[in-house]
């Protein structure tokens, strides 16, 4: 139903963030990732959607961009997994991280997570490894992997030139376009 929403960013937490477009005030659920990329307080923002309806409560989910939303719903379709175990399992590290565990078989880091125990960890590995192992032709997330390392390699550059960890995920998800160099990345964020 909503793809995105793209307005003035009212408020941002861990947990959640609002979003206020065309006089109405949008509260979503949101990653530690997703907050941090949004910007800060009164500037737009774009955010990404999921509408989550059940017989008792309708509940909308925001990502920083299309590549969590897609991961997001992917680990939503595992039984088991709910709409905030997802949003919990998201908010755990980088999104890189989170696939190269998957990729790698690696059940002890994902069972680590808040929530996640060892035969969960399991059911995610098995249910999505074949979908983001190297060498898989249909895999969303070959891309991704890409395009994660280079705003990731990005934010290093520019935690050593000085910005906090903060300014330089902002500058850097302001920025960024796929296709893009870490380098271009880099030099496109300088200049603001």
């Amino acid at each position: 139903m909503y793809n995105y929403i793209k307005g003035t960013l009212i408020s941002a937490d861990e947990n959640t963030a609002v979003v206020e477009a065309c006089g109405v005030g949008y509260e979503l659920f949101v990653s530690s990732y997703t907050a941090e990329r949004l910007g800060k307080i009164g500037n737009e923002c774009k955010i990404y959607c999921y509408l989550n309806v059940q017989e008792d409560d309708m509940s909308l989910f925001g990502f920083a961009d299309e590549i969590e939303k897609d991961f997001f719903k992917k680990l939503i379709g595992i039984s088991g997994i709910g709409c905030k175990m997802a949003i919990s399992i998201l908010s755990s590290g980088s999104l890189s991280d989170i696939i190269s565990a998957i990729a790698g078989s690696d059940a002890g880091k994902l069972s680590k997570i808040k929530g996640i125990g060892k035969k969960t960890a399991e059911r995610i590995i098995v249910e999505l490894h074949d979908k983001i192992a190297p060498g898989t032709e249909t895999a969303l997330f070959q891309p991704t992997a890409v395009v994660l390392n280079a705003n990731n390699e990005a934010i290093e550059a520019l935690l050593s030139l000085g910005y906090t960890r903060q300014e330089a995920q902002i500058a850097v998800a302001r920025c960024e376009k796929t296709g893009m160099s870490t380098e271009e990345i880099v030099l496109a964020a300088l200049k603001g």
